[in-house]
């Protein structure tokens, strides 16, 4: 990747009358840092799904029909050409992101769905489709969890180009640009980010996105700095400007003063051979320097990405989500499930991988199991009570993950716990599971570790009781703040109160893990604190034993628990949990990793 800020290169100068310099700050989705002229891009093709109705006669409808299976069809063969491409300059597992987009392209439910809709509505193809794919796409944006909620955009990528292909649009390309450039613009889909121009995108930043989107993974597999969640971005920047793309920190400078850019031109150098060290330093123990040992573990959503899991350095799977087996326009099958669990178990080699059963709320299966509405879905009939309600869909998951098991190390978890008697339901259920399988003469791990998460400030005050009932704790840190906090953390009115470092949230920990080891179970943090170099020090304190979390977040993680001596942040999680307010936890903890880590604090979040 070409720079315009590199070792013995010339630091771009700004003319005498160039405006204010200004900061943005966003999610860091691929490290590293660029300085460069902006290019502001419309994003490929269209940015909505909205389309004018257009009437047909029925003896249009056969032309309709025909029209849309071949818009199909070159979709198709586009997807294809595309992760040919990206398996020739990237690893395959880059190119898998696409399976989905292929998946809808083949959903033959969605094609009979669009099919019937021009027979019965006589409205033209791309109407119907347009309709029909603009329920998927606000059916998965309303899932609770992040890393669902950005496969929205894959669906939309896929809807823009069969739209386009409808209608004979040509889509805008980004694989040849006038020069070096910095991309600038609302949102890249994935499949515009694979197309790139590697050789002179030097960074891109957007208004929406997240780290979990596909476009923000390939950004980082094709080690482009890339910056996405920018509000405004695009109100103040113009083509032309000059700007500066800083990756680790998630922020974007427009029209930077003479100095900034000195700056930044050899931050550039140091941060890079920071991260470098951070890479070589995967083999190392995650322990303290009195020898206290954490152990530190991958979320993964993938099956496609267990080699990352291995270059990490992660000793294991502590999160799998299975959520997205569950997204397409049918419930997954007992045998398809089996072999994403079996691939899993057989990719790690003997390291330990937690599959968290079905995580999601009863609306976004509407269409497939006979649930009615929730007026809060976050309060109602989601994850773990879905799946009692209707165990269609959990005893072909436990089934499979019980044959699974004999195929490496698994362990099973059930998220979203809050009493006892859910507990109770859940492994009287997995008992009957076993022993049909017994009798069908099918293997399974007898001993197989049953732990659930916990994420609610019932399950947390209640954790002496649950403790005696599983093997071990995941603690949600995500919902657990939220639902403590009754803060909806994206609602932009009252984000500003989502307080992991309040007080009362480290007291829920120490309860936590305090039952667990009164249990004689262990304990693991896999939300969003387990990646903060601010709360590690915090929860290794608290006596948490492993902290799960995105493979590029392992270095960083394993370097902050190897500054740490284990009785210094004992006292540190200890003085935290006697503070008036969050603001004195983050100005402590900000205090003590100045202190024992100083190379990682640029790193840290602010304002949260």
């Amino acid at each position: 990747m070409k720079n315009d800020a590199t070792v013995g290169s010339t630091v771009p100068q700004l003319p005498p009358e160039a405006r204010k310099e200004v900061m943005y700050h966003g999610i860091s989705a691929s490290s590293g840092i660029a300085i460069g002229i902006a290019l502001i891009v419309g994003g490929a093709g269209r940015s909505s799904l909205d389309v004018e109705p257009k009437p047909i006669t029925e003896s249009e409808v056969p032309c309709e029909i025909s029209r849309f299976t071949a818009a199909l069809d070159k979709t198709r063969r586009q997807i294809t050409e595309l992760q040919s491409r990206i398996k020739s300059s990237l690893a395959s597992e880059d190119a898998r992101i696409f399976d989905a987009h292929l998946l809808i392209v083949d959903d033959k439910m969605l094609t009979q769905e669009v099919i019937e809709g021009i027979r019965k509505e006589l409205q033209a193809a791309d109407v119907v489709f347009a309709r029909i794919i603009q329920r998927y796409v606000s059916a998965i944006s309303a899932v609770d969890d992040q890393y669902l909620k950005e496969r929205a955009s894959d669906v939309a990528d896929v809807a823009y180009r069969i739209l386009d292909n409808l209608s004979g649009e040509e889509r805008q390309l980004l694989d040849r640009l006038p020069g070096q450039r910095i991309l600038i613009s609302r949102d890249l889909a994935p499949s515009d980010t694979a197309m790139l121009d590697r050789e002179n995108v030097q960074a891109f930043a957007t208004e929406t996105g997240s780290r979990t989107s596909h476009t923000a993974i390939l950004a980082r597999s094709m080690r482009i700095p890339a910056v996405v969640g920018v509000p405004g971005l695009l109100a103040g920047i113009h083509n032309g400007d000059v700007l500066i793309i800083d990756g680790y920190a998630g922020t974007i400078i427009t029209n930077p003063a003479q100095e900034t850019l000195e700056l930044y031109a050899q931050k550039e150098v140091s941060k890079e051979q920071f991260f470098n060290e951070l890479q070589q330093e995967s083999s190392l123990l995650p322990e303290t320097i009195d020898g206290y040992r954490v152990h530190l573990a991958a979320n993964l959503d993938d099956a496609g990405n267990i080699s990352e899991v291995h270059k990490s350095g992660a000793s294991g799977i502590g999160l799998f989500r299975t959520e997205y087996l569950f997204m397409g326009n049918r419930i997954p099958t007992e045998e398809e499930q089996f072999s994403v669990y079996r691939k899993i178990a057989e990719g790690m080699n003997g390291e330990a991988t937690i599959i968290r059963t079905l995580d999601l709320g009863g609306d976004k299966l509407s269409s497939l199991i006979n649930v009615t509405h929730d007026a809060n879905p976050f309060l109602g009939q989601r994850s773990i009570r879905l799946c009692l309600a209707f165990p269609e869909l959990l005893i072909p998951q436990l089934r499979a993950i019980l044959r699974a098991s004999v195929f490496g190390h698994i362990r099973m978890m059930f998220p979203m716990v809050t009493c006892e008697d859910e507990i109770d339901q859940l492994l009287e259920i997995l008992d009957r599971v076993r022993e049909e399988l017994r009798t069908e003469k099918k293997k399974f791990d007898e001993h197989l570790e049953v732990g659930i998460m916990v994420e609610t400030p019932a399950a947390a005050l209640f954790a002496e009781h649950l403790a005696r009932k599983v093997d071990f704790f995941s603690i949600g840190t995500n919902d657990l703040v939220q639902y403590t906090m009754a803060v909806d953390r994206g609602n932009e009115k009252i984000a500003f109160l989502y307080r992991p470092a309040h007080p009362v949230i480290l007291m829920l920990i120490d309860r936590i893990v305090k039952a667990a080891n009164a249990a004689g179970i262990w304990v693991s943090v896999c939300g969003e604190m387990a990646s903060d170099p601010r709360f590690i020090p915090l929860l290794v304190g608290l006596g948490v034993q492993e902290l799960s979390m995105s493979t590029g977040s392992l270095g960083v993680a394993r370097r902050v628990i190897r500054s740490l001596r284990m009785y210094e942040a004992e006292q540190l999680a200890e003085d935290a949990m006697k503070c008036g307010d969050h603001r004195q936890v983050l100005d402590m903890s900000d205090a003590f990793l100045q202190r024992v880590a100083p190379d990682v604090v640029s790193l840290a979040m602010k304002g949260v």
